[in-house]
């Protein structure tokens, strides 16, 4: 699928070698059925490799993809091979998309699973807020002034 956006055989060889390469076919495949223009899907592609060897730099595999590190490691980037995803929306994006990409595979955990439990007393306090409304729609409304029937 990577044939289809990039030609030549040393850059194709290069985002294959790399930790992000096994999975970027299918990342291409994916972009594509989402519908994202070829331009587009570069960028994105090439944002995906870059994580990876920015992840193994930092001794960090795909498992734990850390997307504000990378954000960091853009700010003073100086990997020859990062092609002007440097210190743009599409590079962070992409690397975005293929992080989700990885969560949809199950190879990386997901950022809403990682985020602690609710304290205890939070939890109570919802489950004593739920029992409340309920039982106060439950009792009969009161009569006001404007109710027809307290004339």
């Amino acid at each position: 699928m990577l044939e289809t956006y990039f030609s030549a055989a040393k850059m194709l060889g290069h985002l294959r070698s790399g930790p992000s390469g096994p999975y970027l076919d299918g990342f291409a495949a994916a972009l594509e059925r989402q519908g994202y223009g070829p331009e587009t899907a570069v960028r994105y592609l090439r944002a995906a490799a870059h994580i990876g060897h920015v992840m193994a730099e930092q001794g960090a595999g795909l498992t734990d993809v850390d997307l504000a590190a990378f954000g960091e490691h853009l700010r003073t980037c100086r990997c020859p091979r990062a092609k002007g995803g440097r210190r743009n929306h599409h590079t962070i994006y992409g690397a975005r998309l293929f992080r989700r990409h990885l969560v949809e595979l199950g190879l990386c955990r997901s950022a809403v699973a990682a985020a602690p439990a609710e304290p205890q007393l939070v939890a109570d306090f919802k489950t004593w807020r739920r029992i409340r409304c309920h039982h106060q729609a439950l009792r009969p409304r009161r009569r006001g002034p404007d109710d027809a029937s307290s004339i």
